[in-house]
């Protein structure tokens, strides 16, 4: 890649989009093979449409290609990961009751409980039958064995941080280490892709574990920065957040900032309605006990970690743009933080 420094935001964003079409049109297509109730297959086609990940199977295929494999040697574990993280990702919204999301309709808003239950179920089966696809393709035992390994690791512990993060629900007794934990774990799959794409790539252990740990901090880096916004009430659902699901890192550390602050907190948290006024006290207090400056300084320490791991790859185009994933996740983060 010439001239990194010319190389813009939306020239990184239109890459990767580029770089995960062909996924996500076998996406559109799998999720509704097989299926011949209209009602069904009216739904998939809308989480088709409501779900047009192509960030996944792009960062697969970088971190296939970092560790010298060809990047469309992906393909096949990528689609494993966006079936199955689109079902998962449907049985979230329903666990935070979540009718709208990023300003749309949610599949649950769209549908109701039944239908969503069911083909979040049904895409979470399609992406594990995936792995057939791979013996077609000729993957050897040993290889494949270590796909399913690594497939089956992510979405345990996808599942096991949606688990633990019920409890943090109003909770600003949760410790903060924990709950950046529960953050980090939240988004394995993003791990898993990393991960993934070093084992179709051929990469060595360490390239792998490198690799994996890399994107487990890009995972993290996401995270915080939805924190953030909804603690801004970007997307305008704070309010419901803060009844059904985990209270933001912001508003978690201005809570332990002061007495005075958890109580300002929770007497906010207790209310039936929490309305306009009170999420603009919520970011007041948020400012005035350095919270962002705090999510800041998190967010630089992950940075660092992440460009350590990637300087363990060899150079190549690939790896400058996985650093300009990260480097890009912590400039989102201190434009919203500053």
């Amino acid at each position: 890649m010439s001239g990194d420094k010319d190389f813009s935001s939306e020239d990184l964003v239109s890459l990767i989009k580029n770089r995960g079409q062909a996924v996500l049109r076998k996406f559109g297509q799998i999720a509704v093979s097989d299926v011949s109730d209209p009602k069904l297959l009216s739904v998939l086609r809308c989480v088709k449409a409501y779900w047009p990940d192509t960030f996944r199977p792009a960062f697969t295929s970088f971190c296939c290609e970092a560790v010298g494999g060809q990047p469309e040697a992906a393909d096949d574990v990528s689609l494993m990961i966006t079936l199955t993280s689109s079902g998962g990702g449907i049985h979230d919204d329903i666990i935070d009751k979540s009718l709208y999301k990023h300003c749309r309709m949610t599949i649950l808003g769209l549908h109701g409980l039944d239908y969503a239950l069911l083909a979040g179920d049904l895409l979470i089966i399609k992406g594990w039958a995936m792995a057939r696809e791979l013996l077609k393709n000729g993957y050897n035992p040993e290889k494949l064995a270590k796909i399913v390994e690594v497939f089956g690791k992510w979405t345990i512990d996808v599942c096991e941080a949606e688990f633990m993060e019920i409890s943090c629900r109003r909770n600003l007794n949760t410790e903060l280490d924990h709950y950046q934990k529960i953050l980090r774990r939240s988004m394995a799959d993003i791990e898993g892709c990393a991960k993934l794409g070093a084992v179709v790539g051929g990469g060595s252990e360490k390239e792998i574990e490198a690799l994996a740990e890399f994107g487990s901090c890009l995972g993290f880096a996401f995270r915080l920065e939805d924190d953030v916004k909804d603690t801004f009430n970007e997307e305008f659902n704070l309010a419901d957040r803060l009844k059904n699901e985990s209270v933001p890192l912001p508003i978690l550390y201005a809570a332990k900032s002061s007495e005075d602050k958890y109580f300002q907190i929770k007497s906010i948290l207790g209310k039936t309605s929490i309305d306009p006024l009170d999420i603009k006290q919520l970011k007041e207090i948020c400012f005035e006990t350095g919270a962002f400056r705090y999510i800041l300084m998190t967010a630089k320490k992950n940075e660092k970690v992440a460009l350590k791991k990637l300087n363990l790859l060899k150079p190549s185009s690939a790896r400058n743009t996985l650093r300009l994933m990260i480097e890009k996740s912590f400039t989102d983060v201190s434009k919203l933080c500053l």
